[in-house]
């Protein structure tokens, strides 16, 4: 079985490396506490304006002066991770080896630091084995983390299953994560993917609304319930209402927003309201160009596109319009680029 990852879905190298930089701003984060020496609030406020390449020589001189501490390892890795997104795509090789380097530095610092352990084992799921990644190293990480850190260890090895393919384990760790912190959000969304990915689909809204009772803001569950509606084909109007109160409230993201506008779309189309369909795709489409509700709009009405197309097409058959109106416009297409 190929495992829908949701949450635990895994990028390619480039797209991986710009995700880890989240990833670390989230979780590898300075504890410098309430003393930090000058060198580190230089590359703080380095930081704050983006020069990161002048805020990671800051760090490395430190440590080459003696200033080789767990708080300045944390934050170099912060600051190479961020410089990802500013250099060109063949340097970010380069930069991903530095990314490793560092998290490597700081486990030898401090063993058992849970922010490195998290952060060495994103690394080795998300990069290729040509930038040091290696799911055989990631598993020996988690493993040790299960140890010290119970919970985050469950979370992380059910992730490294999904990546590997493996609904089995996944399920298992879920499970043992769970009994740890029954309330916990992330774990809710990764036992949600898994069930869909088991085509569980009545289980996997109930797992998202349980998701929501905890955290009723959380704007990841409240968008599985319409996406497992609309590719389940079921509780349309509990989906609905999830992407109506998505829409209503996330204007952040224009990406997710436009893909709420076309799944709910979607599930209008699905129900025979062509009408309402096309104004969620249109809506998709003037949010950010979505590509698919750009196709999904030419689909829904194939007869309504002839009349555009057709000064196109050459006239190489007796009656090409009533020939493009019958097969859709994306067929006519496909076939005419084969005449």
């Amino acid at each position: 079985m190929v495992i829908t990852r949701g949450i635990f879905k895994p990028y390619l190298f480039i797209q991986g490396l710009v995700m880890l930089v989240v990833i670390l701003f989230f979780t590898i984060f300075a504890q410098a506490g309430e003393s930090k020496s000058e060198a580190y609030v230089q590359a703080e406020t380095l930081m704050e304006a983006e020069d990161y390449k002048s805020a990671a020589k800051i760090i490395t001189k430190a440590q080459e002066s003696g200033e080789d501490t767990i708080e300045m390892s944390l934050l170099l890795t912060n600051i190479y991770a961020a410089r990802v997104e500013q250099v060109g795509t063949l340097s970010k090789l380069g930069v991903a080896k530095k990314i490793k380097a560092s998290m490597e530095h700081s486990l030898e610092l401090e063993p058992d630091n849970k922010s490195a352990l998290i952060g060495i084992v994103e690394y080795h799921l998300q990069a290729p084995g040509i930038a040091g990644g290696s799911k055989t190293e990631a598993r020996q990480y988690i493993l040790k983390m299960i140890e010290l850190y119970p919970q985050r260890g469950h979370m992380m090895m059910a992730k490294l299953a999904a990546a590997e393919d493996n609904s089995e384990e996944m399920q298992t760790h879920l499970t043992k994560a769970l009994a740890i912190d029954p309330n916990n959000t992330d774990i809710l969304l990764g036992k949600g993917a898994l069930e869909v990915s088991q085509e569980k689909y009545m289980d996997a809204i109930a797992t998202y609304e349980a998701c929501l009772a905890v955290e009723s803001g959380n704007m990841n569950c409240l968008y599985q319930i319409g996406k497992t509606a609309q590719v389940g084909k079921v509780e349309y109007t509990k989906g609905k209402q999830a992407f109506k109160d998505f829409i209503a409230v996330h204007t952040e993201n224009k990406n997710y927003l436009a893909y709420a506008h076309y799944r709910l779309g979607n599930i209008y189309k699905q129900e025979g309201d062509k009408a309402a369909a096309k104004t969620e795709y249109q809506l998709a489409v003037d949010i950010d160009g979505l590509k698919k509700a750009k196709k999904a709009l030419r689909n829904l009405n194939p007869r309504d596109n002839c009349s555009i197309h057709f000064p196109l097409i050459p006239h190489l058959m007796r009656d090409p319009l009533k020939l493009w109106c019958n097969i859709g416009w994306d067929t006519a297409l496909r076939r005419y680029e084969r005449m």
